[in-house]
């Protein structure tokens, strides 16, 4: 056997181990069962396939959006799946006294928490399908009353909700898990200002853990249906219930993150690298809705 070739098997052998390791996260389906779970933005998109598969491990879980049909229906589909228990609470996250109602009624109702599951995403002011179909950039259109209200939902309340639940977080050494777009590292603030602001939330509850992902909600399925990328292509690359799934273990493993689809892990970590580059580069992605 030639130097080379051995050379060659030696690499290989090396990334095949590296590969082994990097998707090793000893994840243990038990470790979720029984545990208490509240999930944000349920009504559809990830946060429902959160309650599912959270569900299928056997876990307590309380849901919360703010159409009260639909999570009574995700509740009714959670219990038929195994759910130990499954509750709603119908509420917006931009209000204090919705998000003070949800973590008293986890309290009521388990009596503990174990995982806060922050994924809501939304605006009073104005949804998220005007607001981009309006085809402006920020420098165009500096939207500050939607821009106040979009950081209230998304920024103010994962921290309210977080510092609500720290005290049966602490006592049950639980988790805390925020689901972000992976446009937050993007660089596109004029743009997808809105973008970067769970991510800050995250950084306020940094002593905890949280995974970092690409969000599939409503206002993704309503936003990329007018976009010139088509939604199929993004379900292809992002399936929902793998995409949650992915949530799941990073968050029972205390993953400080994690990427999905994982070709967003060099793609952030290179935008840190040469972050010029990588404003060029997205810049030419066209994320303008049709008319």
């Amino acid at each position: 056997m030639s130097a080379l070739l051995r050379a060659s098997l030696l690499v290989l052998l090396c990334a095949v181990a590296v590969g082994i390791y990097w998707n090793y996260d000893g994840f243990d389906p038990e470790s979720v069962r029984g545990a208490t779970v509240v999930i944000t933005g349920c009504s559809t998109g990830i946060g429902e396939e959160m309650a599912y598969q959270y569900a299928r491990l056997g876990a307590k879980i309380l849901i919360t959006a703010r159409r009260e049909n639909r999570l009574k229906e995700v509740v009714a589909k959670a219990v038929s799946l195994g759910a130990q228990e499954a509750h709603y609470v119908a509420g917006d996250m931009g209000k204090a006294e919705d998000c003070e109602r949800t973590i008293q009624t986890a309290k009521e109702k388990f009596g503990r928490l174990d995982y806060l599951v922050l994924n809501h995403v939304g605006s009073n002011y104005k949804s998220l399908e005007d607001k981009f179909h309006e085809g402006k950039s920020w420098d165009q259109d500096p939207d500050m009353d939607f821009f106040e209200d979009y950081l209230n939902i998304n920024l103010v309340s994962y921290v309210r909700l977080a510092s609500l639940a720290l005290p049966l977080l602490k006592e049950s050494k639980g988790h805390i898990v925020v689901v972000n777009s992976g446009f937050v590292r993007s660089g596109r603030v004029l743009q997808l200002a809105p973008c970067g602001t769970d991510e800050g939330g995250a950084g306020r509850v940094r002593h905890s853990r949280r995974a970092g992902v690409h969000r599939d909600s409503e206002s993704r399925s309503k936003l990329t249906g007018k976009m010139k990328s088509t939604p199929e292509l993004l379900d292809i690359v992002t399936p929902v219930d793998q995409t949650a799934m992915s949530i799941v273990r990073g968050g029972a493993t205390r993953a400080r993150e994690v990427y999905y689809p994982f070709i967003m892990w060099p793609f952030t970590k290179f935008g840190a690298l040469m972050p010029k580059l990588t404003d060029y580069l997205t810049s030419k992605i066209d994320l303008v809705p049709e008319s």
